[in-house]
């Protein structure tokens, strides 16, 4: 009996173990790549639900203000101008100034979302002064942590008829005198999602 089988056979079991291993490590590589983008991709999520609900916090905030308070400074029956308007809706914003930095339990204390508003008279061209219209826009910093995983965050811009007479009055034109009221209903013109910057 010739031995040259045997030394044939053990080549190929040699070369079948290399080809296996090389699939195996390839497959693993893609498998863990594939896991590591996906990881990714829901820590971005993640962190862009997070900063769009504090940012709508903060809009549900100032309109409960809005409700509560009337606007009211000095609470002038009318005739008050959407820039004194807005000052009173910055000056509810400013109320959260201890509730703007955000952090998570279940995340890195290097792990934070900073938000902060800015209010003014609505900058349609065409309003009057005291048509009524304010709008609000949000802003955000994070943190290193933050900002490594999930790239840019959503921005809201907030547009809404303050001084309105009751729940189903409806804003008028945005050129036109409102009366620059000061009461408790107002109606929500427009809640947009900004470009990121």
């Amino acid at each position: 009996m010739s031995t040259r089988p045997h030394s044939q056979s053990g080549s190929a079991l040699i070369f079948v173990t290399i080809v296996g291993l090389v699939m195996s490590v390839a497959f693993a590589l893609f498998m863990t790549s594939t896991v590591l983008v996906e990881q990714r991709a829901v820590e971005a999520e993640l962190a862009r639900s997070r900063a769009y609900w504090a940012q709508m916090g903060n809009f549900h905030y100032a309109m409960s203000r809005i409700s509560y308070s009337r606007l009211c400074n000095g609470c002038l029956l009318g005739n008050i101008k959407d820039t004194d308007l807005a000052s009173i809706l910055q000056a509810y914003f400013n109320e959260l100034s201890n509730n703007q930095t955000w952090s998570y339990a279940d995340e890195s204390p290097n792990y934070r979302i900073t938000t902060s508003d800015t209010a003014t008279a609505d900058d349609t061209p065409g309003r009057q002064n005291f048509s009524g219209y304010l709008m609000a826009t949000s802003a955000y910093t994070t943190s290193a942590l933050v900002g490594s995983s999930s790239g840019k965050l959503p921005l809201m811009e907030l547009r809404l008829c303050v001084g309105l007479s009751g729940t189903g009055a409806k804003c008028g034109n945005i050129g036109n005198n409102n009366g620059g009221s000061a009461t408790a209903y107002f109606s929500v013109n427009r809640l947009t999602n900004l470009p990121a910057p």
